[in-house]
């Protein structure tokens, strides 16, 4: 976990401080990430972690900015790195430098980002079936778009988190933090599932459920592998859409089940696994405020 830092720096506070950080998150992924991030604005900054100021992290944002970065990039960025000094700060009784620090603002897709169902329907009529390469993508589209399940959680997934509670298909989805949930799989998706399966050699409960075409096939697929299928998929139907990308299959499940299902919210945010309704509730609200738009009642007419 050691970083390393420019001469200038003293590598014991950064190390120190990050090694407890990095401990306190409960996931491989996010650890990973947070290490990454923090060791580019380490070498970056160029001082040791209780030295730095305001101004550091507030520079380091504008090059960013300046550098041409995706507003959602640098604000990820810039959270990991309050996220760090508020845990530092919390631990040694220290000043938090990045408290007065702005996240930059991040636009709202939500309304433009999902896929209706028609090209949902012209999502899976891409995938050609009749190979085993398509049975797994099917299957793994199938999660994503009915259940509504993260890239990252189809490739956690083992063949063993697959189980059947008072006859009902359920998958243990190992999610964000690596909380654990129980998702029921509908008959449609536990047979694409199967389908997939069986073109599988004998597996055993802590094989991964998915698996890469590489390695000879036993390696498990990775969530940018996932994604990229997903593009693939995404081109070959011909869904071109602003703001449109592999995530964007979760958003759909959800505007999807609130708008045409006809699910509440509460169904809604179990299917999500949000923590919070709120969270959910956004969907919900992007939908609300599409179908009582102001302009609907705008008494100008044109004819």
């Amino acid at each position: 976990m050691e970083i390393v830092v420019s001469q200038k720096a003293v590598p014991v506070i950064w190390n120190e401080s990050l090694i407890a950080f990095l401990q306190n998150q409960t996931a491989e992924k996010t650890r990973s990430d947070y290490r990454r991030e923090l060791g580019m604005f380490a070498r970056w900054v160029g001082k040791n972690a209780l030295a730095v100021v305001p101004s550091d992290i507030i520079s380091y944002k504008s090059e960013m900015e300046e550098k041409g970065l995706k507003p959602s990039t640098v604000h990820k960025k810039v959270a990991v790195i309050k996220s760090f000094y508020k845990f530092v700060s919390m631990t040694l009784n220290v000043p938090n430098p990045s408290m007065c620090v702005k996240l930059p603002r991040v636009e709202d897709t939500s309304s433009k980002a999902v896929l209706s169902l028609q090209e949902t329907a012209r999502l899976f009529a891409a995938i050609n079936t009749e190979t085993t390469l398509g049975k797994r993508d099917k299957a793994v589209m199938a999660l994503l778009c009915v259940n509504a399940l993260r890239s990252i959680e189809c490739s956690r997934a083992d063949v063993g988190d697959i189980h059947i509670v008072d006859g009902f298909t359920v998958l243990r989805v190992k999610g964000k933090g690596m909380r654990i949930a129980d998702a029921k799989i509908r008959p449609d998706v536990a047979k694409a599932i199967n389908d997939y399966l069986m073109t599988r050699t004998a597996t055993k409960p802590d094989e991964p459920l998915f698996l890469s075409t590489g390695n000879l096939g036993r390696g498990r697929i990775s969530p940018r592998t996932i994604q990229a299928r997903v593009r693939h998929y995404m081109k070959v139907a011909g869904v071109e859409k602003a703001g449109l990308s592999p995530h964007s299959l979760r958003a759909t499940a959800a505007v999807l089940t609130l708008s045409l299902g006809g699910a509440d919210l509460v169904k809604v945010q179990r299917m999500l696994r949000h923590s919070s309704p709120q969270t959910t509730m956004i969907y919900l609200q992007n939908l609300d405020w599409l179908r009582d738009a102001g302009v609907d009642h705008n008494p100008i007419s044109l004819n």
